[in-house]
């Protein structure tokens, strides 16, 4: 032990005046001014701890910088039959769906389900995509995480969702907007594509006044319905082909992702925007959907998510380099396509 902390301390002289060193929380804390300049100096600091195997984080102080070292976790392989048999499962029940919103029973006889393949198919690539872009993305930043687990479940559309877990710190705020950002634009892409494949499938039917499903509209699917049927005479309206239902699911899964609260996508990006401002933003955001429950009462399920993942959103290791123009731009890219996608009231009986 006194080896290792003789052998970091050594390197940090290197390109840093120290002032202090202290034990915390299982950490080598050192705190001190650098003497070079900072984006040489940090890279010179994260290079000798990627030799020794060791995870470091920094933290800007009042005079000068916060550097913690810690021993690297080992990685621990995930299960990935697991991830299989969710996609098996999650598969079968969007037939069901794809089957049953099309008012067919999906197992007399068993060949039904082939009818939900349009919408499964397209749902699972939406749901698909937007995971692995965050995998991939997760990948590049050396974030270690597993395969993306799909969600089965007894609902209209035959699953909760998918997710993935990050199974090691994020390192900086670049690493953290991209990763955040990657999933909703890559999803929100192929969303677009089954829209407008939809659109040209969907056909326009009469209104009969009895009671059903209204889908909510967006700014771009109003936009793009309109490309496609500019002029609806009254007591009409357009029936969505079921693979433009599932890019309709990918803009509702794309919005609610990209609200900025917590450790939702929208809180990543807005984290590595702002840095510790962002809780104001995610209470100012809690207060509006509280305020948007009684035109949708399905926001009231969000409101209390929201106050169990909470408003706090975990730093990334190193909290002092800065957001390059890029991902700025990219952070930008996202509130635009939050804006696009966003619908105040997705249902209406």
């Amino acid at each position: 032990m006194e080896s290792l902390i003789s052998t970091i301390e050594n390197f940090l002289k290197e390109v840093m005046e120290i002032k202090s060193y202290k034990m915390e929380h299982f950490k080598f804390v050192w705190e001190g001014v650098l003497k070079i300049p900072e984006k040489d100096a940090l890279t010179y600091i994260k290079e000798n701890a990627e030799s020794l195997n060791l995870e470091v984080s920094f933290k800007n102080k009042e005079e000068g910088i916060s550097v913690a070292f810690r021993p690297r976790l080992e990685k621990r392989e995930s299960k990935k039959w697991v991830n299989l048999l969710l996609f098996a499962i999650t598969f079968l029940t969007t037939l069901a769906a794809g089957a049953f919103q099309q008012g067919i029973n999906p197992f007399i006889p068993i060949t039904n389900l082939l009818k939900g393949l349009p919408f499964s198919l397209s749902i699972m690539i939406i749901l698909g995509s937007h995971e692995l872009g965050h995998y991939f993305m997760a990948k590049k930043n050396k974030v270690d995480t597993t395969l993306p687990y799909f969600l089965p479940g007894p609902t209209i559309i035959g699953t909760f969702g998918a997710v993935i877990k990050m199974k090691s710190p994020i390192r900086d705020k670049n690493s953290l907007i991209e990763i955040g950002a990657s999933g909703p634009i890559v999803g929100f892409i192929f969303s677009t594509i089954a829209i407008l494949i939809g659109l040209s499938l969907s056909t326009v039917v009469t209104v009969s006044g009895e009671e059903g499903i209204i889908l909510g509209n967006s700014l771009l699917i109003k936009f793009l319905t309109k490309l496609y049927f500019s002029d609806l005479p009254g007591g009409k309206d357009v029936l969505f082909h079921p693979i433009a239902f599932a890019g309709w699911l990918g803009y509702l899964v794309t919005a609610i992702n990209l609200l900025p609260v917590g450790q939702l996508d929208g809180g990543h990006i807005l984290y590595a925007l702002v840095g510790e401002k962002h809780r104001i933003i995610g209470y100012f955001i809690f207060g509006i959907v509280i305020l948007l429950i009684p035109l949708w009462p399905g926001w009231a399920i969000w409101a209390i998510l929201f106050l169990v993942i909470r408003f706090k959103h975990p730093p990334p290791l190193d909290r002092v380099s800065p957001l390059s123009l890029r991902n700025k731009i990219i952070g930008i890219i996202s509130l635009i396509i939050f804006v696009l996608t966003f619908m105040p009231v997705p249902f209406q009986i």
